[in-house]
């Protein structure tokens, strides 16, 4: 019988799935009606939707399950090692550059992200828009899927399944640059999570390190 607080990880794989399907397929009618920047806030607050919900039908406790703690120093904890991952994407993204050649996917993206940062409420919204891959993706990727797949599995496992399903699902690139960057920085995410049992480490890591990234595009402009 399975404790109240634990979920099946195969549930929670089709779960984490689900949520991309309901997020990809919403997020294309958004993006034809509303555009870009609405498009990827809605997706991400999306990616939530099937875990979360899943979670409160079982009545889990969301706090608990993802390990959710709101100090003041665990976020500047997540800010530090945002910086730190940040770093670690520069370095396997030079890597991966002289293997692959640059990825038309990550320069597309880039593009996007500058346009819409070009005016003071689209660069408002991108902000808003990275802040929230942190929160979502984290939440959807470490503190739901991870914590499943580690009630069961060994870490390695855990590391390797939600990594290779939160770069695989989010990050596809034909040249499989973007998908092996996201698939490593998954690794480091993971073990954040894992190491300060903190979900709000993780996340705040992850959209430090977008914002990083957003201030870099807008300095190149």
């Amino acid at each position: 019988m399975q404790e109240k607080n634990t979920i099946s990880p195969f549930v929670a794989i089709l779960a984490v799935v689900a949520s991309f399907l309901l997020a990809f397929f919403l997020g294309a009618i958004i993006y034809m009606l509303f555009g870009y920047a609405f498009a990827q806030i809605s997706v991400e607050l999306l990616l939530i939707a099937v875990p979360l919900g899943y979670m409160l039908y079982k009545r889990v406790s969301v706090r608990n399950y993802i390990r959710l703690e709101m100090k003041s120093r665990t976020i500047l904890l997540g800010v530090v090692l945002g910086g730190f991952l940040f770093l670690f994407n520069v370095a396997i993204s030079n890597v991966l550059l002289r293997i692959t050649g640059p990825s038309e996917v990550v320069e597309q993206s880039n593009e996007l992200i500058a346009g819409l940062s070009s005016s003071s409420q689209g660069l408002l919204l991108a902000i808003v828009a990275l802040s929230l891959a942190g929160i979502c993706e984290e939440f959807t990727f470490r503190g739901f899927l991870q914590t499943a797949i580690n009630s069961k599995y060994s870490l390695r496992t855990a590391l390797f399944v939600s990594s290779l399903l939160f770069a695989i699902l989010l990050h596809p690139d034909p040249r499989a640059f973007y998908t092996i960057s996201a698939f490593l920085i998954g690794l480091v995410l993971g073990y954040f999570y894992y190491h300060w049992r903190s979900y709000v480490v993780c996340a705040a890591a992850h959209a430090t390190m977008n914002l990083i990234v957003l201030a870099i595009i807008l300095l190149l402009v």
